[in-house]
């Protein structure tokens, strides 16, 4: 009983030495909360309420919702405690990079931001501390929750199966082409003759060639993926490098589709590569000479591998050849990525530098992939954290209002 009495003498004192200490502008300003060595004013509260009319609310909704805005800046006054507790400080570069950030996104430069700020009466530096504030709250639920939350896969199939309607943005422009086989009668060696010529040389020489085979071609323009037949969603998963699928078999027969435009495509490279680093006995024209020696001999002996197990530093990849299965561009560092877009299927690069040393690359493959079913999944486990660092986020400041010292300062 005596340690509670004390530790309430203790709060009562504090509370008083934070009055007093803002006496300077009590005259000016009046303080509506105490949130542990901090205050909230009502200017700030008058601020967030001003461009609400209280006269349109009954007394009862007028007193809640003033309460409720004051909550907010109270926990917000804690989040800002607790981001400094943690060090996270917000520097002016990333200050200015997000102002810039809002300022595009109101199609305004930064000065037009600037005018637009203050023709609402608005102090534009009180603007820009607002705005460093909500950033350095932001990094701290990124640090503390984002980017902890974990979603199992057992936990994302369980949503997917459950959620099968996610929206995602994207439609697709195809060429559909059917060999028509309704009667089942066509030989399927056949077909694959002739669908490797569409893939090769065209539709208009693949009917002059088979005269016999009713091909008919169709577009199919501005579609949803969702809105296509199964069988057409899983063979638009994987297309080849000139953007086909696998032929497939219909009621109709036999059918080839070409997407002819996608913002769900992405390309995927099989390559190989050799890394070698420079050494003070050992300058950049002797590295260079060097992969010429490789290049050649890979090339006269068609097989990159052999010299990739024997010269490459990357031993990860060295035990497989060098190879790096497919990959797409955003997995590597732009110097690789560049020559790597650049290469032809069965080219080996010149010789080209990255911060981890030089590199030749070998080409194996391009294909194009479908990323569809990939977004969607990105898209389920986004939703999938933001439900866990809701949960976490408000059991979080449960505990801080807990812990904390808040007194509200009643008129």
């Amino acid at each position: 009983m005596k340690t509670k009495h004390l530790i309430n003498k203790i709060k009562q004192i504090v509370f008083l030495f934070i009055i007093t200490c803002n006496l300077s502008f009590a005259y000016e300003d009046r303080v509506v909360a105490v949130v542990n060595d901090n205050v909230v004013l009502e200017s700030e509260l008058s601020e967030r309420l001003a461009n609400i009319d209280l006269n349109e609310m009954t007394r009862l909704q007028s007193v809640k919702l003033k309460r409720d805005v004051l909550d907010n800046l109270i926990e917000e006054s804690l989040l800002e405690q607790a981001a400094n507790r943690l060090g996270i400080n917000i520097s002016d570069i990333d200050l200015q990079n997000q102002v810039k950030r809002i300022a595009t996104s109101q199609n305004l430069t930064v000065l037009q931001l600037k005018d637009a700020v203050e023709r609402q009466n608005i102090n534009y530096f009180k603007y820009l501390n607002n705005v460093r504030k909500k950033i350095q709250i932001q990094e701290l639920f990124r640090t503390q929750f984002i980017s902890r939350a974990y979603v199992s896969e057992e936990e994302l199939n369980s949503y997917l199966n459950n959620n099968q309607s996610i929206q995602i943005d994207g439609t697709l422009d195809l060429t559909e082409y059917i060999i028509e086989d309704e009667s089942q009668m066509l030989d399927v060696a056949k077909i694959n003759i002739i669908m490797e010529n569409i893939k090769k040389n065209g539709y208009e020489d693949t009917i002059k060639r088979y005269p016999d085979f009713n091909i008919i071609v169709s577009n199919i323009n501005n579609t949803a993926l969702k809105e296509l037949p199964d069988v057409y969603q899983n063979n638009l998963k994987i297309l080849d490098s000139k953007r086909y699928s696998n032929y497939f078999r219909t009621g109709k027969g036999y059918v080839l589709l070409k997407v002819d435009n996608s913002s769900l495509l992405t390309d995927e490279y099989n390559v190989s590569h050799i890394l070698m680093k420079t050494n003070p006995m050992e300058d950049i024209d002797y590295i260079k000479n060097k992969f010429y020696e490789i290049k050649n001999m890979a090339i006269k002996d068609n097989d990159f591998a052999k010299y990739a197990k024997k010269y490459s530093l990357d031993t990860a990849s060295a035990i497989k050849g060098g190879s790096l299965g497919w990959i797409d561009k955003e997995m590597v560092v732009p110097q690789f990525r560049n020559v790597m877009i650049k290469a032809k299927v069965g080219d080996i690069s010149e010789p080209f530098k990255t911060k981890f040393g030089w590199h030749i690359l070998f080409l194996e493959d391009k294909r194009t992939r479908n990323i569809a079913e990939k977004v969607i999944r990105n898209k389920a486990i986004n939703i999938l954290k933001e439900r866990k660092v809701e949960v976490a986020k408000r059991e979080w400041l449960t505990k801080l209002k807990d812990q904390a010292y808040i007194e509200i300062v009643d008129e």
